[in-house]
């Protein structure tokens, strides 16, 4: 049998599996992403529909299944159910090479009519998958360090990364990189490299998630599948910032960029090249940038009603319009015009002002009053 290369060859052998084993098969990588799922028909349980729903198994789910050694295992392993928790009864195969545990495959075996013939039967097929799950994890392992050395700020240290990834064929001649972290702070974890294009280069970068696409692939599209992907594991949503397309020795600059994007907002992809002003973040963190633009005028209205400070943004983020501003706060135009007074009296600036305005509108979009606006922390 020829090794397989990537997802689709390897979804094939899970569906092999299920075949030969007549159960419900589910393949797992060593970080119990989810890397294939068969077809179930009616043989479901929380377990399994969470797994494919959410391409990873649950924490609690992972933590329970630790507790029965599935680490430590080196043959098929009996899980038993729980009918109280809505656990079916399931085998847990440790996917296996050269003594190494690369992931595990499940087959739900509820009624125990999964027999001891069968499992040996599928022992080929599982060397084929631990052979393929080993090739990506090993080649992930050399990678990860050269692309955070690839994005950093020392000169020698992305020179020697550009020589060795282009040295294993995984460098274009342009990139575009991509920033990800959850809104609110924390951080971001693993992506699901199995959701991703194979071409693209993962790895950590602080609490940052950072993703390296070779063109010709589109970073946006890129970024909102890694962030979809990360998103159940953050319910305050999971913001994302794609640089401008650099070349591989500018890999830095354009992780400034990216960075500088995914701080311009909440949840949600952002792309340098669409910033204007706000590329401003790119010069320094938010606490630095907060010190620059908000003068005494701003500290004043940021302490008041924060329905005046979501107006005046409002107001200023629609150009002035106090149509769009009235219809866009669900509010009659005299309230608007009322609350813009408000906020003239409170703060001192002068909204018939071109310099005011615009002073007003970097304090409050460079340095939101709402810590849940922009994931927090330096890159």
């Amino acid at each position: 049998m020829s090794s397989p290369s990537g997802p689709a060859e390897l979804q094939d052998l899970v569906d092999t599996v299920a075949d030969l084993t007549g159960a419900p098969a589910t393949l797992e990588d060593r970080d119990l992403h989810l890397v294939a799922s068969s077809g179930h028909d009616d043989v479901i349980d929380e377990v399994r529909r969470s797994s494919i729903l959410r391409r990873r198994s649950d924490p609690a789910v992972q933590q329970l299944f630790a507790g029965f050694g599935i680490a430590r295992a080196t043959a098929p392993l009996r899980i038993p159910g729980d009918p109280a928790a809505g656990r079916l009864a399931r085998w847990c195969l440790p996917v296996r090479w050269r003594q190494v545990t690369y992931g595990y495959l499940w087959l739900l075996d509820p009624h125990g009519r999964v027999r001891a013939e069968q499992l040996e039967r599928v022992h080929d097929v599982l060397d084929v998958v631990a052979a393929t799950l080993a090739t990506r994890a090993r080649a992930a392992d050399r990678t990860t360090w050269a692309v955070g050395e690839l994005l950093s700020a020392d000169a020698g240290a992305r020179a020697r990364a550009v020589e060795e990834l282009r040295r294993d064929g995984l460098l274009t001649a342009s990139v575009q990189v991509v920033a990800l972290a959850p809104v609110g702070g924390g951080p971001a974890g693993a992506v699901n490299a199995w959701l991703l294009p194979r071409a693209v280069l993962t790895a950590a970068v602080g609490r940052r998630a950072a993703l390296v696409v070779p063109t010709p692939l589109a970073g946006t599209e890129v970024a909102a599948r890694a962030a979809a992907a990360l998103a159940p594991q953050h319910p305050g949503g999971v913001a994302a910032g794609v640089s401008a397309a650099v070349t591989a020795a500018e890999a830095h600059t354009g992780w400034r960029q990216a960075d500088a994007a995914l701080r311009a907002g909440g949840a949600g992809v952002r792309e340098w090249e669409r910033l204007g002003a706000l590329r401003l973040h790119a010069l320094a963190g938010p606490t630095a940038l907060a010190e620059v633009v908000r003068d005494e005028r701003a500290r004043r209205l940021l302490a008041a009603d924060p329905e005046l400070v979501e107006t005046a943004r409002t107001y200023l983020d629609l150009a002035g319009s106090a149509q769009r501003t009235a219809a866009a706060l669900s509010i009659h135009r005299q309230t608007l015009y009322h609350r813009l007074r408000r906020v003239q009296e409170v703060s001192g600036y002068d909204l018939g002002s071109g310099a005011d305005r615009l002073a007003l509108h970097l304090a409050l979009v460079l340095a939101p009053p709402d810590p849940a606006r922009t994931p927090d922390g330096e890159p």
